[in-house]
């Protein structure tokens, strides 16, 4: 008999062994899962936790939007080829270009409640309107390449907020509640004003300079400046008062004095008379005007502002005043004339047949006296010495015309001795 031990494997025995080989495969491949998830489990509950990588700094995008658009204006946005015509709707971001044409002018504010006032035939780049999303700082910048912008700072919302104007050759820093000019001429030089509050200018060539109230600074077309220099002050408008109706029979040949304060530092006057309060098309412009009051003859029926700056003997124009409105008229038929301005007559001094009158009136009114035109002074004040042809007691007529038309006479007799 073959043993047992010796007889050929049979097919179920292989069987049997390939399962007993199996199991063991994998009980041994669950334990070792089992430890390595176990270890996983284990690191991830107690390994430190690595830092969260901070958020990536941006600024959120804000915007400035027209206030006002007179005349044409054009604007082209980044990325357009094409300039189109402005208008109050549009949102002005980062890069947008904004052109006036020759008599044209527009006001544009920012998120951060700066004001910019864009002067004729200008061209300036808004370059940048944001506000930091995690410190709220905002930041305001534009660019002038040539032309005059006027601007006006807000008050700053948080520490750090910033409102810079560049130009080809300066950058300057603004102040909050500060009002100013830049402008740039043909030629490449940069003028800076500033009319209220304080401001940093650098120019290219790393100068760097403090602006402070009623300052300015020239700075050359390579980028050199020169001293700063103190502004005049600005002028008080006197005469006509500010929303004045003058009415006149004919005005056609009517006379209208405007009269302003003498300014100390003043060598001259820059005198302006517009029918806009944005005087970007003047019908009077007169720079270097040297008295304290102009008369303008012929003026149409209508609305007026005038404004007048002083200008120092180194040629630093100060801050234009504010505007004054009057209003041309013709009396309406079937109605009287305004009510009549005072007219005071002080003293009356007859010296053989010299006569000398002093006396007052309201400012901006017309005093003649036996029909020879007086000057009168801005406060309404005049004095006059008037010849008298003939000896004997005769009558002088004192006679003062107002701004709305109104009349006012007084008779004084006098004796002239024979001469």
């Amino acid at each position: 008999m073959t043993s047992e031990k010796g007889r050929p494997p049979r097919a179920e025995d292989d069987l049997l062994d390939w399962f007993t080989v199996s199991y063991r495969s994998m009980a041994v491949a669950i334990v070792l899962a089992l430890a390595v998830g176990g270890g996983l489990f284990w690191y991830w509950h107690h390994a430190p936790a690595q830092p969260s990588p901070p958020p990536p700094t941006r600024r959120e995008a804000s915007s400035a939007r027209f206030v006002s658009i007179e005349g044409s204006v054009k604007v082209k946005s980044v990325g357009n080829i094409e300039w189109v015509t402005a208008d109050k709707s549009m949102v002005l971001n980062r890069s947008d270009l904004v052109r006036t044409s020759p008599g044209a002018t527009a006001e544009i504010e920012f998120f951060n409640g700066t004001v910019v006032h864009i002067r004729p035939d200008s061209l300036i780049t808004i370059e940048e309107t944001s506000e930091d999303p995690r410190t709220r700082e905002q930041k305001v910048v534009w660019r002038i390449s040539s032309g005059e912008v006027n601007f006006q700072t807000a008050r700053k919302n948080v520490p750090g907020s910033s409102t810079e104007v560049s130009t080809p050759t300066i950058t300057a820093t603004a102040g909050e509640l500060t009002t100013g000019g830049v402008k740039v001429a043909d030629a490449g030089d940069t003028e800076v004003k500033l009319f209220k509050g304080s401001g940093q200018v650098e120019t290219k060539n790393g100068q760097k300079v403090t602006l402070n109230t009623n300052e300015g600074l020239k700075v050359d077309a390579n980028g050199k400046a020169g001293a700063k220099a103190a502004l005049p002050d600005v002028p008080v408008l006197q005469a006509p008062p500010h929303q004045a109706e003058i009415s006149y029979p004919d005005p056609s040949r009517a006379t209208t004095l405007l009269a302003w304060n003498a300014v100390a530092a003043a060598a001259s006057y820059h005198f302006q008379i517009d029918y806009s309060a944005y005087f970007n098309r003047p019908i009077y412009d007169r720079r270097g005007w040297k008295g304290t009051s102009i008369e303008l003859r012929g003026l149409d029926v209508g609305k007026y502002y005038w404004r007048v700056a002083a200008i120092d003997k180194d040629d630093n124009e100060g801050s234009f005043s504010d505007f004054a409105r009057f209003t041309v008229t013709r009396p309406t038929p079937g109605q009287g004339d305004g009510p009549p301005p005072p007219l005071v007559i002080e003293s009356l001094d007859l010296r053989t047949n010299i006569l000398q009158i002093k006396g007052r009136t309201e400012p901006g009114a017309t005093v003649s006296v036996n029909g020879q035109r007086v000057d009168v002074g801005t406060d309404g004040a005049f004095t006059e010495f008037i010849t008298l042809e003939k000896p004997g007691k005769q009558t002088v007529l004192i006679r003062a015309t107002g701004l709305n038309g109104g009349v006012t006479e007084q008779r004084r007799p006098v004796v002239v001795a024979a001469f």
